[in-house]
């Protein structure tokens, strides 16, 4: 199994080198199982499918195992290392969003401790890949601090977002915050109304951010400041439920984002100001509550 002996990451843009891709399959196959745990279930979008996402009907198995071999393969088109995630060393309902059980800020690893229990083990999947990492360069989170990768953003190396609500709590936010205290970088919090931050906010290589204000109430003067540093590229409630926010930047000027009509005006917009838009048809995992970034666990950028 290919491991990486190198974590970099100081913003979301700068050109992607390594990344842990999620898996299309094995998918909630024990139905029972999954159905019993349902009250630990996402937001679930307010879509044209949600109904049979509920039911456990969709997506299939056979979609999702389409979806991401397309996605393998635009991210390898430019040269990206992709690893996997092997799903036989831990359960997990599915293993298609990586981004939430871990997450890297600078050359740190972050083991997330997860809001959903019966995700408390899929950090197990991804282990391997880290062998060649520092120890001292991994941490976990003490018990009581809930986060989720979902909820970090690095805007650059001096400012790091770290979304609260129902993924990430006040614990996980002082966590991080605290742990950089005596550096360079400044930890805010960013209250928001989703599943994760990712899904309603999203910062560009070219001083843009696709955000959705109204998912975002109740945030100090400081932090909308920061925030306001960027050209908003602003999503409605229908783009936002359909995560057009939820793209991948893999360099400065190219971004990962789905083919979808949901997405054609803010992929169109992208296009005017002069950003490269890699369409990739991926409808399976935003009908549950995450797409590409979500899918995607970034280790190493240039």
């Amino acid at each position: 199994m290919k491991t990486t002996s190198t974590l970099t990451i100081h913003d979301e843009f700068s050109p992607l080198k390594t990344v842990i891709i999620g898996q299309g399959a094995p998918y909630l196959r024990d139905k029972e199982k999954v159905a019993a745990e349902l009250q630990e279930f996402p937001l679930i979008p307010n879509t044209a499918w949600k109904e049979q996402v509920l039911a456990l009907t969709y997506p299939t198995e056979e979609q999702l195992v389409t979806e991401y071999a397309d996605y393998v393969a635009a991210l390898e088109k430019y040269g990206i290392e992709v690893l996997l995630a092997d799903t036989s060393a831990a359960y997990s309902f599915d293993y298609t969003c990586p981004r939430d059980i871990g997450f890297v800020i600078g050359d740190t690893f972050f083991i997330s401790n997860m809001a959903v229990q019966s995700r408390a083990d899929e950090i197990q999947t991804v282990m391997a890949h880290l062998h060649n990492i520092d120890p001292n360069k991994i941490v976990r989170p003490p018990g009581e601090a809930i986060i989720e990768g979902g909820d970090v953003i690095v805007l650059n190396d001096q400012t790091v977002l770290v979304g609260i609500h129902q993924r990430t709590n006040q614990a996980g936010f002082e966590f991080i915050r605290d742990y950089f205290e005596n550096t360079a970088i400044q930890v805010l919090p960013v209250y928001h109304s989703q599943l994760h931050l990712d899904c309603c906010l999203n910062p560009l290589g070219m001083g843009h951010m696709l955000i959705h204000p109204d998912s975002l109430p109740g945030n100090s003067d400081a932090t909308w400041q920061v925030l306001k540093r960027f050209n908003w590229i602003e999503v409605d409630a229908e783009e936002r439920e359909h995560l057009a926010t939820n793209v991948l930047s893999i360099s400065p000027k190219t971004i990962i984002a789905r083919k979808s009509f949901s997405s054609a005006r803010v992929n169109g917009l992208l296009k005017e100001l002069g950003y490269t838009i890699e369409e990739v048809v991926f409808d399976g995992v935003p009908a549950t509550g995450g797409s590409f970034r979500c899918a995607s666990l970034v280790l190493l950028r240039q």
